[in-house]
Parts: C-alpha cells; structure tokens; sequence
C-alpha cells in the first residue's frame, strides 16, 4: 500500500502528469475495505438504515454488501443488484477514494444513504 499510494501522492505534489499503477490498484481492491473498517467514524454515524453496495472493476473487481450497525463496519462479497444504494468504482479510483486522496466512484440509488455513508470516514 505504501509504496503504490505514496508514490502517487509524491507524483502529485511534484504537479507531475501521473495515475495509480494498474497492477497496483488490482492489488489493493480487497483490503480497502479492511483500511475503511479502520477510517470509520462511528461517532458520526453508529448505523445506517440499510446496507449499501460496491461494484469495483479490474482484475481483483467484483461486488461487495456493507453493513454499519451499532458501530461495527460489516462487508461480505456478494450480489448487490437489491441494495438501495450501489457504489460503483474503477480499480484505481476506489484505492484512491479509501485512502482519502480523491472523491471518486459513482453512487446509484438512494443519495441521502451514499452521502450518509460517505460521511463516516476521516482522512489518513
């Protein structure tokens, strides 16, 4: 994770002309939800009403359900066509998001839920 997201946040202070390898962002795909499980503000918001989805692409892509109750940040592959509000990214992006460096994805759905949802994080 250091390596990959610091040296693109090297590249971006120096104003150099610059992405998020894409073996990397493959790489990291499964353990950002681990890093928002960390990031995860339960103060701000102890439970959400529903679970929201993610749909990532790239190599390490797939599709995963989140659970904010009562503090504890839940997160399970598996379908999330159902699910009112579906978060969807590209590899990259969704590193790049979890990490705090950009606001990035597109949100489906419920709007109030996402923006609640996003709301839960501090940067790191």
């Amino acid at each position: 994770m250091d390596y990959g997201v610091h040296a693109w946040d090297i590249r971006e202070a120096l104003h150099q002309s610059h992405g998020l390898s894409a073996d990397v962002a493959d790489f990291l795909v499964p353990y950002m939800f681990i890093l928002m499980q960390g990031m995860c503000d339960t103060e701000r918001v102890k439970s959400l009403p529903h679970p929201v989805g993610f749909r990532v692409s790239g190599r390490n892509g797939g599709t995963w359900k989140v659970t904010v109750n009562d503090g504890a940040f839940q997160f399970e592959p598996g379908p999330v066509d159902d699910l009112p509000t579906v978060f969807e990214f590209d590899a990259a992006s969704f590193v790049l998001t979890s990490f705090a460096r950009i606001r990035g994805g597109k949100a489906y759905g419920d709007t109030e839920l996402a923006d609640r949802f996003r709301g839960m994080f501090f940067a790191i």
